[in-house]
């Protein structure tokens, strides 16, 4: 089942109704994945991103020879993926909604293991989040960057996880839907846990 099937399902489950846009739609400019309707009513957009797996030293592993090493240095390439996804996003819900006059929702299906929602946290909030508790502001390079600008336009953000319970992160920094998408996801907005700092 594609990541955005799993979505589709996973939205109907909340009583809305996704509907995709059309062919001449897409081919026209961007879109998002889905218009999310309640009844008939227009509820929200919705973007569906999915993070594959990273594959860089299986790859490596499966083209060397017996008894070669591979691997290397290099970034950790979750953050860049997660940005670029985030950035993309955005220019989708700008092309049909660029003056917010509805939710933007993005939805991630996560596939990789080694990715998962705190990776989301440190990409949005530039912080990293400590088992204990702490919290350090080591990923501002990301949340003040570029992608900055890209949550500011998105409402919420939906993390549906293969390996994994769902999260869900509410944009406190821009609360104009927060109410009315708390109420369709069954959340007290008073009760929601800030994270940003």
């Amino acid at each position: 089942m594609s990541p955005e099937n799993r979505v589709e399902e996973f939205l109907e489950k909340y009583k809305l109704r996704p509907e995709r846009f059309t062919s001449a739609e897409m081919a026209s400019g961007k879109t998002p994945d889905f218009r999310v309707f309640s009844g008939n009513d227009l509820e929200l957009y919705c973007e569906v991103k999915s993070p594959d797996e990273d594959t860089w030293l299986d790859d490596q592993l499966d083209q060397a020879m017996p008894e070669e090493i591979v691997g290397g240095l290099r970034k950790d390439p979750t953050f860049n993926r997660l940005t670029a996804h985030i950035h993309k996003a955005r220019k989708q819900f700008d092309a049909v909604n660029p003056n917010e006059a509805f939710p933007n929702v993005l939805a991630f299906y996560n596939q990789d293991e080694n990715s998962g929602f705190l990776d989301l946290l440190a990409v949005t909030t530039g912080n990293f989040f400590s088992e204990d508790g702490s919290v350090f502001p080591i990923y501002k390079n990301y949340s003040e960057g570029l992608v900055k600008r890209d949550v500011e336009k998105i409402h919420l953000v939906i993390w549906l996880d293969k390996h994994k319970p769902h999260r869900f992160w509410f944009n406190t920094m821009n609360s104009k839907f927060q109410d009315s998408l708390c109420s369709r996801f069954g959340f007290d907005p008073e009760k929601l846990q800030l994270v940003h700092s």
